[in-house]
C-alpha cells in the first residue's frame, strides 16, 4: 500500500535525493529560510581566482556588454560556430566565465570550489588546434566543470567537499575525464557539492560542503538541492557550459530541476564510473548538465566515444520518429481508487489532504498533456495506482558506503588520503567543529553498520530484480517508451536512466520540471522526447543574477 508520502515522492515533490536516511526530528538546518547561511566555522576552503587578474586585464572585451551578448547563455553548438568564424576564442570564453564567477559566485553562489590554474594554457592551445585545423570534436574547446568527487590528474584536487580528501591530487584521470580530454574539453574546475554525496549528517542542508560552504540557487530563495548542487548552479548561472554531476537516487535530478536546467542521470553501465569517489557503487552513475537537451547529448557524445554503447545521441533532437509518453492520470475515477486503498484508520484530515494532493496533480498532469500534445507527442494516461512504490535503500546505504568507501581508499594505495573511513571519522573528531561543522551522522552510522555481505547482496539483487520488472511492466503494459514521473526510488535501483527537463516557474519565481524516465540504455528515447518538450514548452528562462545576488548580501 502506498502512502501519500511515497506518492509525493513519485510526483516530485519529496526530492528523491533527499529521501536517503531522513532525520527523525526536523533539522534546524534543513528547516532555515533560504538563502541559507553558512555555519560558524574555520574549514572553508579560500577561493582565490587572482591568479586570472593578469589575462582578464589583457582582454577587456570580456567584460563588454557587446561581448555579454554575443556569448550569454549559448549552446555549445553555437559557440563552437563562433570559434570556426573567428569571433570567438577558447581563451575569451574561459575569461568570460572567470569574470562572471568573480561577480556571482565567489562568496556568494558558492557553485565552485576550485577553478583549474592550467585552463587557459589549455584552452590556448586548444585555439592553436582549431587554427591548424586540428579540432578534436564537438567539445573542442568548451569548458565542463566537474562535480568534487571526480578525480583529475591535474592541479586540482578532489575531495568530495569533505575536509579528509581537502588535499588529495590523484595521480590519475577518472575514466570519464579521460574520455572528455579526447573531446577537446577544458577542465574548468571542481563544483561545489554535498559533501560525501549528501551522505555527512542527517542535519546537514542541501549544497552545503565543509570545503565550499553553502551553495545558493540562482533563481532566489529557493534550495539546491544536491548532490550535484554546484554542477547545476554554474550552469544555470552561465558560470560555464556544461558540466558533470553524478547520481546515487536523486542527485542530478532534483538539483538539475531545481535549477532549471536539463540533467541526465544515465544507465548504469552506459560508460564507466572508475575515478569517482564512492556513495554506494550499486547505484552510483555520473551524467551530463546543461541549459538544453542538446548539450547534454552532445556531452554525452563524449562520455561514450570509442565504447561498445557509442551512438549519435546528437541525432535524437532532430528524430522525426512518434514517440509515446506515459503520464499519471489522477482523474476522479482514479481518486476514488487511491483513496479506498488508504487504511482503514486514516484520519479525515489525511484524506482532505490527499484528495487536495491528487487534484493538484491532475491539474499538472492535464497540462504536461497539452505540452506533449503540442511537442507531437502522444500521450497515455498511466492510472496512479499503477505507479510502483519505492524502495527503502537507507540500510543498503550505511553498509555499501562503508564497502565501496573502504576498497575504493585501499585501490590508491600509498596515495589513499586516509586509510579507511574509521581513519576519516577520527580524522573529523579531531576538529569537529571546522571539519563537521554539522556532524558526520552518517558516516558514523556506516562505521557502525552490522549487515552482512550476504544480506547486502541479497537485497541489492532484490531491488534490482523488482524495479526493472515495475518499469519494465509499465512500459510494455501502455506500450510507451517514456514515463513522465519521478521515480528516482525506482529508476535509480534499477539503474535506468532518467531526464530533467525545465518546465516553467512557480508564482513565487521557483523553477519547476518534468522527469522523464525510461528502459535500460533507454537515453536517445529520453533526449528525443525532452528535445521535443523543450522546443515546445521554451519553458527555461535566465535567472535575475543581479536580484539573486542582491538578496544573498541583505
Amino acid at each position: 500500500m502506498r502512502s501519500l508520502l511515497m506518492t509525493l515522492m513519485l510526483a516530485g515533490m519529496v526530492a528523491g535525493g533527499q529521501t536517503i536516511a531522513q532525520p527523525s526530528n526536523p533539522c534546524m538546518a534543513r528547516s532555515s529560510i533560504y538563502p541559507r547561511p553558512e555555519p560558524k566555522y574555520g574549514g572553508k576552503l579560500a577561493r582565490n581566482f587572482s591568479i586570472f587578474d593578469a589575462e582578464l586585464a589583457k582582454h577587456p572585451q570580456v567584460q563588454t556588454p557587446a561581448f555579454h551578448s554575443m556569448v550569454h547563455g549559448q549552446t555549445v553548438q553555437q559557440l563552437q560556430q563562433l570559434m570556426r568564424s573567428n569571433k570567438l576564442s577558447s581563451v575569451e570564453l574561459m575569461l568570460y566565465y572567470v569574470h562572471r564567477i568573480k561577480q556571482y559566485d565567489e562568496g556568494l553562489l558558492n557553485s565552485i570550489i576550485e577553478l583549474n590554474p592550467d585552463a587557459l594554457s589549455i584552452a590556448a592551445k586548444l585555439d592553436a588546434e582549431r587554427n591548424s585545423k586540428k579540432a578534436q570534436g564537438a567539445l573542442h574547446g568548451i569548458p565542463l566543470l566537474l562535480k568534487d568527487n571526480i578525480a583529475t590528474a591535474d592541479k586540482m584536487h578532489t575531495s568530495a567537499g569533505t575536509a579528509a580528501l581537502a588535499l588529495w591530487k590523484p595521480t590519475k584521470d577518472a575514466a570519464l575525464v579521460q574520455q572528455l580530454r579526447k573531446s577537446g574539453a577544458v577542465i574548468f574546475g571542481k563544483a561545489n557539492m554535498s559533501e560525501w554525496a549528501n551522505y555527512m549528517d542527517p542535519c546537514m542542508p542541501s549544497g552545503f560542503s565543509t570545503n565550499g560552504g553553502q551553495t545558493r540557487n540562482p533563481y532566489g530563495a529557493y534550495d539546491t538541492w544536491g548532490s550535484s548542487s554546484g554542477s547545476a548552479v554554474a550552469v544555470a548561472a552561465d558560470l560555464v557550459t556544461v558540466s558533470i554531476g553524478s547520481e546515487t537516487q536523486g542527485s542530478i535530478i532534483m538539483p538539475a530541476g531545481i535549477n532549471s536546467i536539463v540533467g541526465l542521470k544515465t544507465s548504469m553501465g552506459l560508460f564507466s564510473g572508475e575515478g569517482v569517489v564512492p556513495l554506494m557503487l550499486f547505484q552510483d552513475v555520473a551524467g551530463p548538465m546543461g541549459r538544453t537537451v542538446a548539450d547534454v547529448a552532445v556531452v554525452l557524445n563524449a562520455l561514450t566515444a570509442n565504447t561498445p554503447q557509442a551512438k549519435d545521441f546528437t541525432k535524437a533532437t532532430a528524430d522525426n520518429k512518434v514517440w509515446r509518453v506515459g503520464l499519471p492520470d489522477y482523474s476522479a475515477a482514479v481518486v476514488d481508487s487511491l483513496m479506498n486503498r488508504l487504511p482503514a484508520n486514516t484520519d479525515s484530515a489525511m484524506k482532505a489532504r490527499s484528495k487536495n494532493f491528487y487534484a493538484g496533480e491532475q491539474l499538472k498532469m492535464e497540462q504536461q498533456k497539452a505540452e506533449f500534445e503540442k511537442a507531437g507527442v502522444q500521450v497515455v494516461r498511466i492510472p496512479a495506482y499503477d505507479l510502483p512504490g519505492g524502495l527503502n535503500v537507507g540500510p543498503l546505504l550505511q553498509h555499501g558506503f562503508k564497502r565501496d568507501l573502504n576498497a575504493f581508499l585501499q585501490g590508491l594505495g600509498k596515495e589513499a588520503p586516509h586509510a579507511s573511513l574509521e581513519a576519516i571519522i577520527a580524522y573529523n573528531k579531531a576538529d569537529s567543529v571546522n571539519r563537521a561543522p554539522y556532524g558526520m551522522g552518517h558516516l558514523i552510522n556506516a562505521q557502525n553498520n552490522t549487515m552482512t555481505e550476504a544480506h547486502y547482496d541479497s537485497a541489492t539483487a532484490d531491488h534490482l530484480k523488482r524495479s526493472r520488472a515495475a518499469i519494465d511492466g509499465l512500459l510494455k503494459k501502455y506500450d510507451v517508451q517514456v514515463i513522465a514521473s519521478s521515480l528516482s526510488q525506482v529508476y535509480a535501483p534499477a539503474g535506468y536512466p532518467a531526464l530533467a527537463v525545465p518546465s516553467g516557474y512557480a508564482v513565487n519565481g521557483q523553477p519547476n520540471w518534468i522527469v522523464l524516465v525510461g528502459g535500460y540504455m533507454g537515453e536517445y528515447e529520453l533526449l528525443a522526447v525532452g528535445h521535443r518538450y523543450e522546443q515546445a514548452t521554451k519553458a527555461r528562462k535566465d535567472p535575475d543574477l543581479n536580484a539573486t545576488i542582491q538578496q544573498l548580501k541583505k
